[in-house]
Order: structure tokens, then C-alpha cells, then sequence
């Protein structure tokens, strides 16, 4: 690639995270470089050699460039001196031109200041190298500007922290501080982007310590303003099995679920309603009864704001709702119990499970090796249940011919699969045992209610 810039008289630079995880030792999927030629002139260069070219950023200076060999991608992108994102925008406004120095300035941080030339030699004007070994975050020139060009950078700030295990250099945190009102005009799609990346990095232990500097620093409700319902109940007890806050509970979820983006977000958010519910009895125990229900409900307010994909959004909503299910789950519950979680949870069991182990974690030893059990004793009696055809091929049509429409035919068609799994039912009911069941149930209901009311 060098080689055929410098053919057509430009300078070519290889820049940002791939020179960074370089010098890192890691391997890196950005192939990333900076160049004194305009966008037109470098499509026009690498046209001409064969390479396959996509405009994908080019009234922002930037082409994709693919290799016929390889199909290795590559971004190509025109110096720039200036690059300001516009309140609300995803997309800068910015300028071309300058020198390598000059573009390598502009960039967020300095360990992303750095650039390798067509020798190889590093070009590190910033310091780069000095902070990668100190394993600091910090910015080439000024914080208060680079935040105030793109205030995004503020949550690039704490990611590259979590995905690093670097810290964030005081000045850094406190223009963050000063600026992160300015979080307000980025648009919903980039915070997203920023925050899930920031979770999802592979040590959760890592996301939970950037998480809390977010908190600490003020950042993190200005991004997930939810979060307040939590963090009003900062430093109250929770309960017996609890061996700290609502919030610090939290943050040992997040830091054991595996680096899954509806994991780590459900992780983040099943507690979130706590502090709208708490109660103290008179014994002064708190209580925090249907959490999970109010949970649900800030699950879907996050979502909607941040504009979660459809897929993610009813995922976590099913995750947060259901997660004390098996937390609470014994061996009382009878076999209907079992099928109803697993019909309410469908594809998402798995991860109820995994989140449900990672919050059980997160509470006092005594506590977590009964619950494990328990919850071990769950997932047996669910590999157990029988998920194939029950009843009558028939008995959808007969309820049809009875008048019965679509939802009420499968609300009477699950009430008959919980009196199959509660044996109620004989193993293959014929359709004749199967209403017999319906009247046998609806009078014992009859006479509940009668009971009760007298």
C-alpha cells in the first residue's frame, strides 16, 4: 500500500488503534491510514492498481479499500486539521489538509496519536508511547477542546479504559466533569455504540471499574439517567444475603456474566428499579417487591432512547423481568411452574440462567452454595420436561368449532399442557379426557370462589 502512494507522489501513514495494538503486542482488526492526498486522488490511485474502492465516508475525507488478493479491508482517510461534530449529529464537519502532526493532534487520545511511516518508523509526537507504558489515558493537546469538538469522546474515554485496564490522567476526568453536559447533544445511536463497547470488553472486571468511575465522575447518569432509581439507595442495606449496596451488587454482576451485549446490559439494568420499591418491615429488613416488574419497565425506556436494535430491546426485557425466577426457583414447584418459565423466557433461557448464576455470585457464601444448587436442580428438571406434541391434534379445531378465537384457544390450550405437566392429565389425553379436565377445573374454581366469598 505504501508503496503505491509513494508511486503516485503522496505519503501514506499507517495511524490509530492498528499502530497502538502494535505497540501493545496485540493483534488488531483496524487497518487504518492517513494520507496528504485528496479523497478523489486516492481513489483514483488505488483504481488504478486493481484494489476494489467504497466511498464509504468520502464527503468526510474517508474510502474503503479492499484487496483482490485477500479481500482484506482498509481505511484511507485525507488529513484533516479540524473535526467538529455538530450538536445532535452522527456525522463531522471537517477539514482537509495539514501535515501528519497536524492530523495526528486533532485525534481523541495519544495513545491513538500515533502513526508508522513507510519505513516503519513511529511517528509520536504526542507521547503515545510514554502513556501506553504508563497505561494512562490521556489527550494530545487540551481536554476541554478535544471534548467540546466531539464530547463522545468523554465515553471513548472511560471505554478504552475498560478495554485497557489504563486509567483516565485527573485533568482527562476533570474536564469530563466539566463537559459531560455536552453528552446531551450526541445522538442516541453513539452513546449506544460507546456504552455497549465499554461493557462488552472481554474482562468484565475492567467494565465494572469503568462503570464506577463514570458514576463517581457524573458521566454515567448523564447517559442513563435510569439509573438514578439505583443510586438513590447508595449505602442501604439490601438484606441478609447481601454484602453490599444495591449498586455495588450490580457491579458484581456486570464484572461475572460473559462479555454477551443483552448479558451485560441485563446485568447493568436488573436491579435498576430497587430504589423506586424498597421497603423496610417492622423487623427493619428492606424489600424490594416487584423490582423486576418496575425493572422492565426502565429496560424499555433505556432502549427506547438509546434506540436499542428490536432483537436486544425484547431480550433484555424478557432477562430483566424474569430474573428472580430462578433465584426464588425450589423443589415445590410443580411441573406446570417449570413450562411456564419456559414457555415466558423462550429462546432467552440460557441466558436467564447464566445471569441468574452471575447475581446468585454476588451475595454471601452461605447464601450462594444453596442457591446454586437449587438452581442446578432447575436446569435438570428443565432437560426433563417433555417439549413435544401433548395433546389432541384435534383439540385447537374443536375449541375453534365452539366458537373460541385465536387467544383464548391458547390460553385453554396452556392451562391443558400445565394439567399434562402437573399430571392431571394421562400422558396422551384424548380429546373427550381433555374437556373433562377444563369442566372438572372450572367448577373447583367455582367453588373456591363461592367459598370466598361467604
Amino acid at each position: 500500500m505504501f508503496e503505491i502512494f509513494e508511486k503516485a507522489g503522496h505519503s501514506l501513514f499507517l495511524v490509530g488503534g492498528a499502530v497502538r495494538d502494535r505497540m501493545l503486542g496485540i493483534s488488531s482488526e483496524d487497518m487504518d491510514y492517513a494520507t496528504d492526498a485528496n479523497p478523489g486522488d486516492v481513489i483514483d490511485i488505488l483504481s488504478e492498481t486493481g484494489i476494489k474502492v467504497i466511498p464509504t465516508g468520502i464527503r468526510y475525507g474517508t474510502v474503503t479499500a479492499i484487496s483482490p488478493e485477500t479481500h482484506e479491508k482498509a481505511e484511507i482517510t485525507t488529513f484533516r486539521t479540524s473535526e467538529v461534530y455538530r450538536r445532535g449529529s452522527r456525522f463531522p464537519s471537517v477539514e482537509f489538509g495539514g501535515t501528519i502532526h497536524d492530523d495526528l493532534k486533532r485525534r481523541d487520545f495519544t495513545i491513538n496519536a500515533m502513526a508508522i511511516d513507510s519505513s516503519g518508523e513511529l511517528i509520536d509526537p504526542y507521547g503515545g508511547m510514554n502513556d501506553l507504558k504508563n497505561k494512562v489515558i490521556d489527550t494530545p493537546g487540551n481536554p476541554d477542546t478535544a471534548f467540546l469538538d466531539d464530547p463522545l469522546r468523554i465515553l471513548r474515554a472511560y471505554r478504552f479504559a475498560a478495554k485497557l485496564g489504563f486509567s483516565i490522567a485527573e485533568r482527562v476526568r476533570q474536564s469530563a466533569r466539566n463537559f459531560s453536559v455536552e453528552l446531551a447533544t450526541i445522538s442516541p445511536e453513539r452513546k449506544y455504540k460507546e456504552i455497549t463497547g465499554l461493557l462488552v470488553v472481554k474482562d468484565g472486571r475492567m467494565a465494572a471499574e469503568a462503570l464506577s468511575m463514570m458514576k463517581h465522575d457524573g458521566i454515567l447518569l448523564k447517559v442513563i439517567p435510569e439509573l438514578e432509581y439505583l443510586f438513590v439507595i447508595d449505602g442501604l442495606k439490601q438484606g441478609n444475603y447481601h454484602t453490599g449496596d444495591a449498586w455495588h451488587h450490580t457491579l458484581d454482576v456486570v464484572a461475572q456474566v460473559p462479555p454477551v451485549v443483552v448479558l451485560r446490559w441485563a446485568a447493568l439494568l436488573h436491579d435498576s428499579a430497587k430504589g423506586l420499591v424498597r421497603e423496610v418491615d417492622e423487623h427493619g429488613e428492606p424489600h424490594f417487591y416487584g423490582h423486576e416488574v418496575q425493572g422492565e419497565k426502565i429496560v424499555n425506556s433505556v432502549a427506547e432512547r438509546l434506540h436499542f436494535s428490536r432483537a436486544d430491546r425484547k431480550a433484555l426485557t424478557v432477562l430483566v423481568r424474569n430474573h428472580m425466577r430462578p433465584v426464588l426457583y425450589n423443589s415445590n414447584w410443580g411441573n406446570s411452574a417449570v413450562r411456564r418459565l419456559m414457555r415466558d423466557v423462550d429462546d432467552q433461557l440460557e441466558n436467564l440462567f447464566v445471569l441468574a448464576e452471575s447475581d446468585i455470585k454476588a451475595h454471601s457464601p452461605d447464601y450462594v452454595k444453596k442457591s446454586l444448587k437449587s438452581l442446578q436442580e432447575l436446569r435438570e428438571r428443565i432437560a426433563g420436561q417433555n417439549t413435544g406434541r401433548i395433546l389432541p391434534l384435534e383439540m385447537g379445531h374443536n375449541l375453534q368449532a365452539m366458537g373460541f378465537e385465536g387467544p383464548a384457544i391458547g390460553t385453554i390450550l396452556r392451562m391443558l399442557e400445565d394439567m399434562a405437566a402437573d399430571e392431571i392429565l394421562p400422558e396422551n389425553p384424548t380429546v373427550d379426557q381433555c374437556f373433562s379436565a377444563l369442566w372438572d377445573n372450572q367448577s373447583r374454581m367455582l367453588k373456591e370462589s363461592e367459598k370466598n366469598s361467604s
